[in-house]
Protein backbone atom coordinates (compact mmCIF):
# COMPACT_ATOMS: atom_id res chain seq x y z
CA UNK A 1 0.00 0.00 0.00
CA UNK A 2 1.32 3.38 1.11
CA UNK A 3 4.82 2.15 1.83
CA UNK A 4 5.46 1.64 -1.89
CA UNK A 5 5.03 5.38 -2.48
CA UNK A 6 7.59 6.21 0.21
CA UNK A 7 10.04 3.58 -0.96
CA UNK A 8 9.79 4.84 -4.55
CA UNK A 9 10.57 8.38 -3.42
CA UNK A 10 13.66 7.04 -1.62
CA UNK A 11 14.67 4.96 -4.66
CA UNK A 12 14.34 7.92 -7.06
CA UNK A 13 16.52 10.10 -4.82
CA UNK A 14 19.06 7.29 -4.46
CA UNK A 15 19.26 6.68 -8.22
CA UNK A 16 19.66 10.44 -8.77
CA UNK A 17 22.60 10.46 -6.34
CA UNK A 18 20.73 12.53 -3.75
CA UNK A 19 20.28 11.94 -0.04
CA UNK A 20 16.94 11.02 1.48
CA UNK A 21 15.33 10.52 4.88
CA UNK A 22 12.60 8.10 5.93
CA UNK A 23 10.95 8.84 9.28
CA UNK A 24 8.77 6.70 11.54
CA UNK A 25 7.13 7.54 14.87
CA UNK A 26 8.68 4.62 16.76
CA UNK A 27 12.22 3.35 17.26
CA UNK A 28 11.05 -0.21 16.55
CA UNK A 29 9.61 0.85 13.17
CA UNK A 30 12.78 2.77 12.37
CA UNK A 31 14.89 -0.29 13.17
CA UNK A 32 12.65 -2.45 10.95
CA UNK A 33 12.81 -0.01 8.01
CA UNK A 34 16.58 0.33 8.51
CA UNK A 35 16.98 -3.45 8.12
CA UNK A 36 14.70 -3.51 5.05
CA UNK A 37 16.53 -0.63 3.34
CA UNK A 38 19.96 -2.19 4.02
CA UNK A 39 18.79 -5.23 2.04
CA UNK A 40 17.34 -3.08 -0.74
CA UNK A 41 20.10 -0.46 -1.11
CA UNK A 42 23.18 -2.01 0.51
CA UNK A 43 24.33 -1.63 4.10
CA UNK A 44 26.89 1.04 3.19
CA UNK A 45 24.13 3.32 1.82
CA UNK A 46 21.74 3.27 4.77
CA UNK A 47 22.03 4.93 8.17
CA UNK A 48 19.91 4.99 11.32
CA UNK A 49 19.30 7.78 13.83
CA UNK A 50 16.87 7.28 16.70
CA UNK A 51 18.11 9.79 19.23
CA UNK A 52 19.92 7.25 21.39
CA UNK A 53 21.59 5.43 18.50
CA UNK A 54 23.33 6.56 15.32
CA UNK A 55 24.65 4.14 12.70
CA UNK A 56 26.42 5.13 9.48
CA UNK A 57 25.88 8.87 9.90
CA UNK A 58 26.00 10.68 6.57
CA UNK A 59 24.68 7.73 4.52
CA UNK A 60 22.73 8.43 1.32
CA UNK A 61 19.55 7.12 3.00
CA UNK A 62 18.89 7.73 6.67
CA UNK A 63 16.02 6.17 8.61
CA UNK A 64 15.13 8.07 11.77
CA UNK A 65 12.41 8.83 14.24
CA UNK A 66 10.25 11.79 13.35
CA UNK A 67 11.49 13.77 16.37
CA UNK A 68 15.11 13.44 15.19
CA UNK A 69 14.14 14.80 11.76
CA UNK A 70 12.16 17.63 13.35
CA UNK A 71 15.24 18.68 15.31
CA UNK A 72 17.36 18.60 12.14
CA UNK A 73 14.76 20.65 10.27
CA UNK A 74 14.64 23.19 13.10
CA UNK A 75 18.41 23.59 12.94
CA UNK A 76 18.41 23.92 9.17
CA UNK A 77 15.70 26.60 9.30
CA UNK A 78 17.66 28.62 11.83
CA UNK A 79 18.78 32.05 10.66
CA UNK A 80 22.13 31.31 12.29
CA UNK A 81 24.10 29.64 9.50
CA UNK A 82 26.98 29.14 11.94
CA UNK A 83 24.85 26.94 14.24
CA UNK A 84 26.17 23.35 14.55
CA UNK A 85 24.68 21.07 11.89
CA UNK A 86 22.72 23.97 10.30
CA UNK A 87 23.60 22.66 6.83
CA UNK A 88 22.96 18.94 7.39
CA UNK A 89 19.87 18.91 5.12
CA UNK A 90 21.45 20.77 2.19
CA UNK A 91 21.95 17.60 0.13
CA UNK A 92 18.67 15.97 1.17
CA UNK A 93 16.12 15.84 -1.65
CA UNK A 94 13.18 14.04 0.02
CA UNK A 95 11.81 13.27 3.46
CA UNK A 96 9.18 10.58 3.92
CA UNK A 97 6.98 11.12 6.98
CA UNK A 98 5.45 7.71 7.60
CA UNK A 99 2.36 7.34 9.81
CA UNK A 100 1.41 10.97 9.15
CA UNK A 101 -1.91 10.48 10.97
CA UNK A 102 0.12 10.94 14.18
CA UNK A 103 -0.18 14.65 13.35
CA UNK A 104 -3.64 14.51 14.94
CA UNK A 105 -2.36 12.92 18.16
CA UNK A 106 -2.34 15.01 21.31
CA UNK A 107 1.13 15.52 22.67
CA UNK A 108 3.20 14.32 19.72
CA UNK A 109 1.16 15.64 16.79
CA UNK A 110 2.96 18.95 16.71
CA UNK A 111 6.17 17.16 15.72
CA UNK A 112 4.72 16.28 12.28
CA UNK A 113 3.42 19.82 11.88
CA UNK A 114 6.85 21.24 12.69
CA UNK A 115 8.48 18.86 10.20
CA UNK A 116 6.30 20.22 7.43
CA UNK A 117 6.77 23.86 8.40
CA UNK A 118 10.56 23.75 8.93
CA UNK A 119 11.63 21.38 6.12
CA UNK A 120 13.90 23.13 3.63
CA UNK A 121 12.09 24.26 0.48
CA UNK A 122 14.35 22.14 -1.73
CA UNK A 123 13.22 19.00 0.12
CA UNK A 124 10.19 17.14 -1.22
CA UNK A 125 7.87 16.02 1.58
CA UNK A 126 6.05 12.69 1.21
CA UNK A 127 3.42 12.13 3.92
CA UNK A 128 2.10 8.58 4.32
CA UNK A 129 -0.97 7.37 6.17
CA UNK A 130 -3.54 4.65 5.61
CA UNK A 131 -5.91 6.07 8.23
CA UNK A 132 -6.03 9.82 7.63
CA UNK A 133 -9.65 11.01 7.47
CA UNK A 134 -8.89 14.60 6.42
CA UNK A 135 -6.10 14.11 3.89
CA UNK A 136 -7.50 16.72 1.48
CA UNK A 137 -7.60 19.34 4.24
CA UNK A 138 -4.01 18.55 5.25
CA UNK A 139 -2.80 18.73 1.65
CA UNK A 140 -4.37 22.19 1.37
CA UNK A 141 -2.81 23.20 4.68
CA UNK A 142 0.66 22.07 3.54
CA UNK A 143 0.30 24.16 0.38
CA UNK A 144 -0.92 27.17 2.36
CA UNK A 145 1.82 27.21 5.02
CA UNK A 146 4.76 26.21 2.82
CA UNK A 147 3.80 27.32 -0.69
CA UNK A 148 4.65 23.82 -1.91
CA UNK A 149 2.67 22.25 -4.71
CA UNK A 150 0.84 19.29 -3.20
CA UNK A 151 -0.57 16.15 -4.77
CA UNK A 152 -2.93 13.89 -2.84
CA UNK A 153 -2.85 10.21 -3.77
CA UNK A 154 -5.76 8.14 -2.46
CA UNK A 155 -6.14 4.38 -2.69
CA UNK A 156 -9.29 3.51 -4.58
CA UNK A 157 -11.69 1.44 -2.49
CA UNK A 158 -10.19 2.17 0.93
CA UNK A 159 -7.42 0.29 2.70
CA UNK A 160 -5.83 -2.45 0.63
CA UNK A 161 -5.05 -4.30 3.87
CA UNK A 162 -7.92 -4.06 6.36
CA UNK A 163 -7.15 -3.43 10.00
CA UNK A 164 -8.20 -6.08 12.47
CA UNK A 165 -8.00 -5.63 16.22
CA UNK A 166 -7.28 -8.89 18.02
CA UNK A 167 -5.83 -10.03 21.30
CA UNK A 168 -3.81 -13.17 21.85
CA UNK A 169 -4.11 -15.72 24.59
CA UNK A 170 -2.97 -19.30 25.03
CA UNK A 171 -6.24 -20.32 23.37
CA UNK A 172 -5.66 -18.31 20.18
CA UNK A 173 -6.52 -14.92 18.61
CA UNK A 174 -9.82 -13.22 19.45
CA UNK A 175 -11.47 -10.00 18.23
CA UNK A 176 -11.35 -7.08 20.65
CA UNK A 177 -14.69 -5.73 19.41
CA UNK A 178 -17.98 -7.58 18.94
CA UNK A 179 -17.86 -6.45 15.30
CA UNK A 180 -14.62 -7.87 13.87
CA UNK A 181 -14.47 -4.97 11.37
CA UNK A 182 -14.56 -2.32 14.12
CA UNK A 183 -11.81 -0.20 15.64
CA UNK A 184 -9.78 2.91 14.81
CA UNK A 185 -9.15 2.97 11.06
CA UNK A 186 -10.98 -0.35 10.53
CA UNK A 187 -13.73 -0.77 7.90
CA UNK A 188 -16.56 -0.06 10.36
CA UNK A 189 -14.76 2.71 12.23
CA UNK A 190 -14.94 3.04 15.97
CA UNK A 191 -17.99 0.83 16.38
CA UNK A 192 -17.63 -1.33 19.43
CA UNK A 193 -16.05 1.22 21.69
CA UNK A 194 -19.50 2.32 22.85
CA UNK A 195 -20.93 -1.19 23.05
CA UNK A 196 -22.67 -0.84 19.69
CA UNK A 197 -20.34 -3.03 17.66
Amino acid sequence: GKTVVGEMAIRIAFEDGMNSIYTTPLKALSNQKFAEFRKMFGAENVGLSTGDMSINRGAKITVMTTEVYRNMAWRSSSSDSEAPYADELLSNSVVVLDEFHYMGQKGRGGVWEECVITSPLHTQIVCLSATLPNADTLASWIHKVTGRKTKLVNAIGGRPVPLRFLFASRDGLFPIFKDEDAGPGAPNGLLGLRGDG
